[in-house]
């Protein structure tokens, strides 16, 4: 199983470490998109801040779906008020049309509507 890793779960690493992130880096099982490479870029990642960037887009990309259906999804599957924003819904709907990938966030909103979907990762702790 492949899994994309959300913006929080980076910057969750970036703070205290995460073995289970750097094991799934090291199976060549992560996967990122885009919008989490911006949102890091929007903050403050590890220096030297170019590599740290760099080093994650060269992860394997998921599928990307347009903006088109990501309207058509929150319209279909009633995602509206439910405090998720674009870049959520976006990473949601990319991990469901891409085959074998599951969607790890420490994001509660986004979590959640990983498991409804049935796409959470959920990472076993030792």
């Amino acid at each position: 199983m492949n899994v994309l890793i959300d913006t929080s779960v980076w910057i969750d690493h970036f703070r205290n470490g995460n073995d289970v992130l750097v094991n799934i880096i090291e199976l060549d099982r992560a996967f990122t998109h885009p919008m989490v490479i911006l949102e890091l870029a929007c903050g403050t990642p590890p220096a030297p801040r170019i590599k740290t960037l760099n080093n994650i887009s060269f992860l394997q990309s998921c599928n990307q779906v347009s903006l088109g259906e990501v309207m058509q999804f929150i319209e279909h599957e009633k995602l509206y008020g439910l405090g998720c924003g674009l870049v959520d819904i976006t990473l949601l709907a990319s991990t469901l049309i891409t085959p074998s990938t599951e969607l790890w966030t420490l994001d509660k909103r986004l979590a959640d509507l990983a498991v409804r979907f049935g796409v959470a990762f959920e990472p076993m702790l030792h």
